[in-house]
């Protein structure tokens, strides 16, 4: 072998490591198909949600591969699960729900910041930072900005108790880049 050639390969061996080192890591990767839907904050983090659980106000769920690794690596993997009137719900809306249950993402499309209010007469989600609620009933639009877009939407299908992605988001997760 000669030099040139040796050089091309020891570089080609170095950028296959540099690409596998980019891999997203599990903890940071999108949901994923199969995924099950567990508990985010608290004494139970990281337990499965069961559908008994799930009753007025909105619960705050990551995606739990079924290795065992919980997607909690990003605000963007932050969901928000709850439960609703099956009448209410918008044929959107309905497509990515499981019976009256629907996950939304937690990630705001202003600006990114974390989903927290609950306004349960008027059925919104509400973003602490600037305002923006969300009607989860009609596929979290827009009800009030600054947000531009509605939340990005999760397909679920409820199996057994528990919950697991059914697909991908409806769209981008948070805010368009600049």
């Amino acid at each position: 072998m000669n030099r040139r050639r040796a050089l091309a390969t020891i570089g080609a061996l170095g950028a296959g490591s540099v690409h596998a080192g980019r891999a997203p890591k599990p903890r940071r990767m999108k949901p994923q198909v199969d995924d099950v839907l567990v508990h985010a904050f608290g004494a139970r983090a990281g337990v499965p949600i069961v559908a008994t659980e799930v009753v007025a106000a909105p619960l705050n769920a990551f995606p739990k591969a079924p290795d065992g690794v919980v997607r909690d690596g990003s605000l963007h993997n932050q969901l928000l699960l709850l439960r609703l009137e099956e009448e209410a719900m918008t044929a959107k809306t309905q497509r990515y729900a499981s019976g009256p249950f629907v996950a939304y993402s937690a990630s705001c499309t202003h600006t990114g910041c974390e989903v927290s209010g609950w306004l349960p007469e008027e059925q919104n989600l509400v973003c602490p930072c600037h305002g923006s609620r969300f009607d989860i009933a009609d596929a979290a639009r827009v009800a009030l900005g600054p947000a531009p877009k509605p939340l990005a939407m999760l397909p679920i299908e409820r199996t057994g108790e528990l919950f697991r992605v059914a697909g991908k988001f409806s769209r981008r997760v948070g805010p368009e880049p600049l």
